[in-house]
């Protein structure tokens, strides 16, 4: 499929055009051109960085607070990323082929935010690679390039300069092919980060080495890698397909294929991963898990081709949950520190390290193994039917009131409505018609007014008009400017609807009013209260009652609906995600602070497949609740000290009423006081 986007549009940078001149025919090196394409799009970002600075240094106050985290703590300064973000841009790649030599990532030495005054974490915010079709676009390496050596460790593309970040949100890399070319052994196809959001997608990353040599296909080798999701990629060659290694946070994986490695095909060390549908053609082990801290997810797994001298996985200390595996030539299916398991002719039906866990002692859980639907695809309109918000009047710089021309654009009659950069100021409630089946916001900003600020229960766009056709919102990252105790999207009818790569930094994303529809989520995040740590102090911020926000509001409720998630990031709601009466599946997740994560109710069924539960502050509040309901959790928590971890892990009650609680003392260390979830299994009766 051809990827295209309208004529004109502000947010796409196509690299063949000027000021870049990449060459699409593979003749002329284009390293020089894509790495200006990196440093243009991210010194606009380190622009409004430094506009952000020198505001809060001229604020005589000694706890000035300009938004949720930039701040003063006394003398302090704490600028975490700029107060506006900077008009969002997409580097374009045409078909054809793109030869490189060096690696393609910005070049700034200093480009870390301020915390405490100090010099913290990288700024790599915002990153967006997209190409027009998979097999049309090819990022080749040159055949022996300098640097790429055995034992160089370099990537080919690398979003990640420093040694860590926490603010990486939104980084993308879609719809292209790496090729690392012949005698580049020391060579990564593609260094990645993100955190809370970012994705690989539509991705092949090969060797056309003759022996297959190549280090490391897609790497995500850096700490506090806080999401990440991929999907549909091919790794061919290299030492390691895969290769996964920070300590903190998670990353997940679905409908991916390796061949060809010299040592694994997914290597996995001391970190969380969730993988489905992970198909592997290789003489070597597809999976190894390494470490005491590596918790592993593994669903849907087909591995052929195997040695009958090794075994297709492997687990070295950790936890790890199988299901559903199927291996041939292998010697066994699994294999760990503990025992084998399951002959390389039969099937691994389900295996959890030190699982199940149930609060009943005469029950034998398994997970609920709730059926799995697949994101639908987005229609792809013909880009010339693509309507702007603009055309009808938006402005888009975050002062006018571009509320009734967003409705005017929605009302037009076009399936696809798209957003310019920008900073767009809403201050009320816009209707989605049936006759809208996408709205693509570019990565462009929201701005909430006080009116849709102070809209409690009320969604500021509203699906109130049934559809065959799923309703997709797409690229959203709205910044800490779309805060309130309004959510973003107020399901009113039975439509199904999508969200994809959508991120609210402050605001709920949904709730629904009508019960029976169908909800995807793919790599979706929000914070509700944004502010760090309200749960430790006994008294607010100076000057916090300037932002309105409930930490009561979930930042997704569902009821009564059937939900798929895959890589989703609530953070700092007491409510993150509230399932009542409908089923839910969630395919790796985040969440953060003490809130309830999971809550079930009224007989719904919720299944969780790997995640982590960050920052507890030791408050005696349940991660999850089971209220008559059925779930199964497999997930693991993560803190940064003692005071930050999650005491009580369930509180469940049966129909007849009893209620009885699973603590962190029942369950097994993960790592000093941080501990695991070895398929928490709770039932209604």
């Amino acid at each position: 499929m051809s990827f295209k986007f309208p004529e004109g549009c502000k947010a796409i940078i196509d690299v063949t055009k000027a000021p870049y001149f990449a060459d699409p025919t593979g003749k002329r090196d284009s390293t020089e051109a894509l790495k200006k394409a990196v440093d243009d799009v991210l010194s606009a970002y380190e622009k409004a960085f430094y506009e952000t600075k020198e505001k809060l240094y001229a604020i005589e106050e000694p706890d000035a607070l300009i938004s949720f985290e930039i701040r003063k703590i006394g003398q302090l300064h704490n600028v975490i990323f700029p107060e506006f973000l900077p008009p969002s841009r997409i580097i374009y790649f045409p078909n054809g082929t793109y030869l490189v030599s060096d690696t393609i990532s910005y070049e700034k030495e200093e480009f870390r935010n301020i915390l405490g005054d100090l010099r913290h974490l990288e700024m790599n915010c915002q990153l967006r690679f997209f190409g027009e079709s998979r097999e049309g676009v090819v990022i080749k390496l040159k055949d022996n390039a300098r640097g790429f050596e055995f034992g160089a460790a370099r990537p080919v593309i690398s979003f990640m300069r420093g040694e860590a970040s926490n603010i990486a949100m939104t980084n993308m890399f879609e719809n292209i092919t790496i090729d690392i070319g012949a005698g580049n052994p020391g060579a990564i196809g593609l260094l990645f980060f993100a955190n809370n959001t970012g994705a690989v997608r539509n991705v092949t990353i090969r060797s056309s080495d003759p022996e297959y040599r190549g280090h490391i296909g897609l790497g995500i080798l850096n700490d506090k890698i806080s999401a990440g999701y991929t999907k549909n990629v091919e790794i061919i060659g290299f030492d390691y397909g895969f290769k996964v290694t920070p300590q903190t946070h998670y990353t997940v994986f679905e409908h991916i294929k390796c061949s060809h490695q010299r040592r694994y095909g997914f290597f996995v060390e001391q970190t969380t991963v969730s993988i489905r549908d992970y198909q592997s053609d290789n003489t070597v082990p597809a999976l190894r898990a390494y470490g005491v801290n590596s918790f592993v997810c593994l669903v849907d797994g087909n591995f052929v081709g195997g040695d009958p001298l090794q075994n297709a996985v492997k687990q070295d200390f950790g936890t790890i949950m199988l299901r559903n595996i199927r291996a041939e030539g292998y010697g066994k299916v699994f294999t760990n520190y503990e025992t084998s398991h399951a002959t390389a002719d039969g099937p691994l039906k389900e295996y959890v390290s030190f699982g199940p866990v149930s609060l009943w002692d005469d029950e034998k859980p398994e997970s609920l193994n709730l059926p799995v639907e697949e994101t639908p695809e987005v229609i792809w309109d013909d880009p010339k039917t693509w309507v702007s918000v603009n055309s009808f009047g938006a402005v888009g710089d975050g002062v006018h009131d571009d509320t009734e021309a967003i409705q005017k654009a929605l009302n037009s009659g076009a399936g696809t409505v798209y957003f310019e950069p920008g900073c767009y100021m809403m201050d009320g409630q816009v209707h989605v018609p049936a006759s809208v089946h996408r709205i693509n916001f570019f990565y462009g900003d929201l701005i909430s007014g006080e009116n849709l600020r102070a809209m409690q229960g009320k969604g500021a766009f509203v699906v109130d008009e049934d559809s065959e056709n799923p309703l997709f919102f797409e690229d959203l990252f709205a910044w800490e400017k779309f805060c309130g105790y309004m959510t973003f999207i107020e399901h009113a009818c039975k439509r199904t609807v999508v969200t994809s790569d959508v991120h609210t930094q402050t605001a709920s994303i949904y709730f629904n009013t009508v019960e029976g529809g169908r909800v995807f989520m793919e790599n979706t995040g929000c914070t509700v209260g944004g502010i760090p740590g309200a749960g430790a102090r006994t008294k607010p911020l100076p000057f916090e009652e300037n932002i309105k926000y409930s930490r009561q509001t979930p930042c997704f409720f569902f009821k009564g609906q059937e939900v798929w998630c895959r890589q989703v990031n609530p953070e700092r709601s007491l409510h993150e995600v509230i399932n009542d009466g409908g089923k839910l599946w969630v395919l790796g997740f985040k969440t953060e602070e003490e809130g309830t994560a999971y809550e079930t109710k009224n007989g719904g069924k919720t299944e969780v497949l790997g995640g982590v539960f960050v920052i507890g502050m030791s408050k005696p509040i349940p991660l999850l609740i089971c209220d008559r309901s059925e779930m199964s959790v497999y997930a693991s928590t993560f803190s940064y000290s003692q005071r930050g971890n999650f005491p009580l892990t369930a509180v469940e009650t049966r129909e007849n009423g009893e209620t009885r609680e699973l603590w962190a003392k029942d369950l097994p260390i993960r790592n000093s006081w941080m501990y695991n979830v070895p398929l928490y299994v709770g039932k209604k009766k």
